[in-house]
């Protein structure tokens, strides 16, 4: 039997994958509470609700189409999954010619009920040009 822990695990696994990887933003209103809260430094105030986190991921994904989201780590205890990621993608086209693509690195503290996302605290850093010169080397998931 699957734990409450391996559970939230893959919600926000699938999240990551369906959501933010393949534009699936249909299911957001099934991964994202009414009430959510969620904090990342690029938006000047909370994500709010599942209309907020699909505004966010659309803006995201119109910026970089080919975005992805690679989970390196993710740890849970009680009602919280840390996750630890890499996103990157392609550099736009209206960047100049030899442009670097953007990579950031990041972790995310998402806190679930009832298989919800009812908030999170992302932080990440740009990792710029040091990632295309040399890659941020992590350890495999399990």
């Amino acid at each position: 039997m699957v734990g409450a822990c391996e559970l939230n695990k893959r919600k926000v696994l699938l999240f990551v994958e369906a959501v933010w990887n393949e534009g699936r933003l249909e299911l957001i209103d099934e991964l994202v509470a009414d009430d959510y809260v969620g904090r990342v430094p690029s938006a000047e105030l909370a994500v709010l609700g599942p209309q907020g986190v699909r505004r966010l991921v659309s803006s995201r994904r119109r910026a970089h189409p080919d975005l992805y989201v690679k989970i390196d780590d993710q740890i849970a205890e009680d009602d919280r999954v840390v996750t630890r990621w890499q996103a990157t993608a392609r550099a736009p086209v209206a960047r100049a010619a030899g442009a670097r693509a953007p990579c950031y690195a990041g972790i995310s503290i998402v806190r679930l009920l009832a298989g919800k996302q009812v908030d999170s605290h992302t932080e990440y850093t740009n990792l710029g040009a040091e990632a295309s010169a040399s890659p941020v080397q992590t350890a495999p998931r399990n």
